[in-house]
Formats: structure tokens, sequence, C-alpha cells
């Protein structure tokens, strides 16, 4: 169990999260507390001398698409403490080497695919996890089920542009699944413009169901002595009491 008189930080990776990590005075509060960081952001962590305490991937799409640099930064010799890491809806965890699976700082876990309707109720143990939707949501579900007290979302702006410049479906089953197929200079998503690159492959956001639904769930089944704050003020997310990060 953690020690959860310290505030865990949910690193979204939505543009205002920029207005910290580019702030030497925020990102050394960051550096001073636990953090949660999540999918591409491993990318800028050599830039900013900063690796978060927890990293994890929820989406199956990005798993698969990260998946030799997600098994890298693992095996590699970085501060991070836990490995949160779904794998992809067949195999599983077993996507990744028995090394990767294997190592002290993998989470081994039990990941329960439901939909955002049929969650209903904060997840009792890692043995029975059940999602309740986005990766920031399951961050949050993450940090309850750790013992933290007092949960600071960062860059949870879910005001995606849901179609950007250089995509194209590469799945006729499952239309909502996207490959970037060329670098852009300017990523409106994403807090700095390498989060995605040529071939990375990926879901659309469906921000009014799947995130909106996602972030409503962690609301609904949050317990009471947890506080969950809002530090992004142009996030579209309705639920949590928002709070500018200097006033915390």
């Amino acid at each position: 169990m953690r020690n959860n008189s310290k505030i865990l930080f949910i690193m979204g990776n939505g543009p205002s999260l920029g207005e910290i990590m580019n702030d030497k005075e925020r990102l050394q509060i960051l550096k001073n507390n636990h953090t949660f960081g999540l999918n591409a952001a491993y990318r800028a962590y050599d830039k900013y001398d900063f690796y978060p305490t927890y990293f994890g991937c929820f989406d199956y799409v990005v798993n698969k698409s990260h998946k030799d640099a997600f098994e890298e930064l693992v095996l590699s010799n970085n501060p991070i403490e836990q490995f949160f890491f779904i794998g992809s809806g067949r195999g599983q965890q077993q996507l990744y080497k028995q090394e990767v699976y294997n190592h002290h700082k993998f989470k081994q876990f039990r990941f329960n695919h439901v939909t955002i309707k049929d969650y209903n109720g904060i997840s009792n143990s890692f043995e029975e996890y059940y999602n309740p939707g986005s990766s920031g949501a399951n961050a949050v579900q993450i940090g309850i089920l750790l013992g933290y007290k007092k949960i600071v979302l960062l860059g949870c702006d879910c005001n995606y542009v849901e179609k950007i410049d250089g995509v194209e479906h590469y799945d006729e089953n499952k239309k909502n699944r996207i490959v970037l197929t060329k670098d852009i200079d300017h990523n409106p998503n994403y807090w700095f413009n390498e989060y995605q690159q040529k071939g990375d492959k990926f879901n659309i956001p469906n921000s009014d169901q799947l995130q909106m639904g996602s972030w409503n769930n962690i609301y609904k089944y949050c317990p009471s002595d947890v506080e969950i704050i809002n530090c992004s003020m142009n996030s579209k997310i309705p639920f949590f009491v928002k709070k500018e990060f200097d006033l915390l």
C-alpha cells in the first residue's frame, strides 16, 4: 500500500498538461509527489528528466501498437515503480514476453472488459478488476485500489478533435480503429506534438460516449472518503470540483 498522505496526480495527456510540464516549479511538484503516466507519454520523459511513479495503458490497440516500447520501458533502468498494461483483447497480458510479464515491476492482474453501462462499482481487487472505461478513469480506479485519498486530474481535458489530418481506418470490421499515416507538426489533442507518430495505431476518442461515460462511472462510484480534483480549467468533464494547480 502506498503512502496515501501524498497526492496522486493522474497525468492525462491533453494539451493543458503542457502548462505543468513546461513550468519548472510545477514540474518539481510532480516530482515530489506520486504520479500516474499513461499511453505514449513515455516519449517525452527523458526530455523532461521526469518519470512517473506508475505507468499504464488500458487500451488494447495502444498496447499492441506500443508493445516493443512498453517492454523496453519495463526492462530499462528507470524509477517507475509499477506498470499496469492490460495487453491484448485475446492474449491479455500474455501479449508481453515472459521476461516482462514476470518482472517485479509488472503488475499481473485480471482485466475484465465491460461496457460503460455495465460497469457497476469500483473494483475491489486486481484479481477481479473491472474496466470503468478510459485510460484516465482506469488510472483513478487503480489509485483508489492503492489507497490514495486525494487524486488530482491533470491534462484530462476531454476536448478531443475526433478526426485529425493524416489518419485513416485500418480495420474494416472495427471502424473506430485508425492509424497515423504521417508525422504532423501540430497535434491538437496532446500536450506535445510528437505524442503520436507515423505508424501509431489507436482508437477514435469517442469523447461523448466513451470518455464522458467513463468519468461518470468514476464520479458515480467513487468512495466517499476519496477526493477527486480536476486541475484542467478548460476540461469538459463536469463531474469533479475544479481547482487551479497553484492553489492545491
